[in-house]
């Protein structure tokens, strides 16, 4: 028996490589998908955002917010759809001391995007 006879793949599964190509390129294809389908899909948020508003962006809108008045549903619905989102759900001055919020800034929770 020559060295020449002697084939490396005996059940003569990968007899070319275009066939060894197919099967690791398909092997691989099902590991990705396995994977794929086994990771968590996101969930969706609450369906809301919160805008920061700097008290010095000048404005003037401070004192509408400060109440909770109907001007202040107006500038806090201006706010939510000029940033392309829903009604607002709720305003005020920003309590929580945050890197993003400079001191006596104002909140804006708006809804879900805007339906256009």
């Amino acid at each position: 028996m020559s060295a020449s006879n002697i084939s490396a793949d005996p059940l003569g599964i990968f007899s070319n490589r275009r066939k060894l190509f197919r099967f690791v390129l398909f092997s691989l294809s099902a590991i990705l998908a396995a994977i794929a389908l086994s990771l968590p899909l996101p969930s969706k948020a609450d369906g809301s955002r919160t805008l920061i508003i700097p008290s010095d962006d000048g404005y003037g809108f401070e004192e509408c917010l400060k109440t909770g008045s109907e001007c202040g549903l107006i500038v806090a619905d201006a706010w939510c759809k000029a940033h392309g989102l829903g009604a607002p759900k709720s305003f005020g001055p920003e309590t929580e001391a945050t890197p993003d919020s400079a001191p006596g800034a104002y909140h804006v929770i708006c809804g879900d995007n805007a339906v256009n």
